[in-house]
């Protein structure tokens, strides 16, 4: 009984050969796209490792600036303890700098969010 063969038969094997090979193709196509996520992921890695060392670096260059710096007291200039406008306008430049603060902070996370 080993020495039985059993064929099964295909109705149309051009198309089922078609079609073995457009699975292959997509496979293959999936396989590739995989690989390049993997690479984009470990770059992404790297470049957050780069940043944290570059940071951390920042903060110690600053605490050294801020150790050599002279310590004074901090003086409110005049010209803005002697304006003779409402204490209104005041409040309203402050919101207008706290605008461009927060403008200036969505730009950053933004920056953030491409860079993972």
């Amino acid at each position: 009984m080993d020495d039985e063969l059993f064929y099964v038969g295909i109705r149309d094997p051009i198309e089922m050969r078609k079609e073995l090979l457009t699975s292959s193709k997509n496979l293959i196509d999936s396989l590739r796209r995989y690989e390049m996520y993997k690479n984009v992921k470990e770059e992404k890695l790297r470049y957050i490792m780069e940043l944290k060392h570059v940071f951390d670096e920042l903060m110690v260059l600053n605490k050294k600036l801020r150790g050599k710096m002279p310590r004074t007291p901090i003086k409110v200039p005049t010209a803005i303890t002697r304006e003779k406008e409402p204490p209104k306008k005041a409040t309203k430049i402050s919101s207008t700098k706290i605008d461009v603060l927060e403008q200036e902070l969505a730009k950053i996370e933004e920056r953030l969010g491409s860079l993972e």
